[in-house]
């Protein structure tokens, strides 16, 4: 049981990868061609992105539920690796385009300091899984516990962006 807080950490960004392909299904295509950053052969390949991410958080959810240690490692490293690029990604794009749509959780959210940070934050959180860490409790309880308090982590994780998004945007500040 003592584990179960750094377990809901490294477990969320694999329930935020389930949440965004769930979401906006195709709105990976629009935005990554929109953004004219990839050469045209990646771009092509944009349709597989949403579901790829999707399919990665859940294998990570259902390693953990099913306790396979050997498969979570391997699905976890694919989504530390995910996030990874994604801070990547968000870096180019946010020094050649600007704040743009970035197509993260919505078609709304504008690409951000804050969204780089949050991508590198999930895969450092996500990182500890490859190695093992925290251990998959033997009790089917305590692993749906930790998979709880993961959604409730990546739902702060979301508020947090959208408050972060907000930030200096009203006009009169000090108001």
């Amino acid at each position: 049981m003592d584990d179960t807080l750094p377990a809901c950490f490294a477990l969320a960004g694999a329930v935020l990868l389930v949440a965004a392909a769930a979401r906006r299904p195709g709105g990976v295509t629009a935005a990554v061609t929109a953004h004219d950053l990839l050469p045209r052969f990646l771009v092509r390949l944009a349709p597989l992105i949403g579901p790829a991410e999707g399919l990665a958080g859940a294998a990570v959810l259902a390693c953990w539920m099913t306790g396979a240690a050997g498969p979570l490692r391997l699905a976890a490293a694919a989504v530390a690796l995910w996030y990874l690029a994604l801070a990547v990604y968000l870096a180019v794009l946010l020094r050649r385009r600007g704040r743009v749509p970035c197509g993260c959780l919505d078609d709304t959210g504008l690409a951000s300091p804050a969204k780089v940070g949050r991508a590198v934050l999930l895969a450092l959180a996500t990182a500890p899984l490859v190695a093992g860490w925290p251990p998959i409790p033997d009790e089917p309880g305590a692993r749906l516990l930790a998979c709880g308090l993961a959604a409730f982590t990546a739902g702060i994780v979301i508020v947090a962006g959208k408050v972060a998004d907000l930030a200096g945007t009203s006009a009169a500040p000090g108001r």
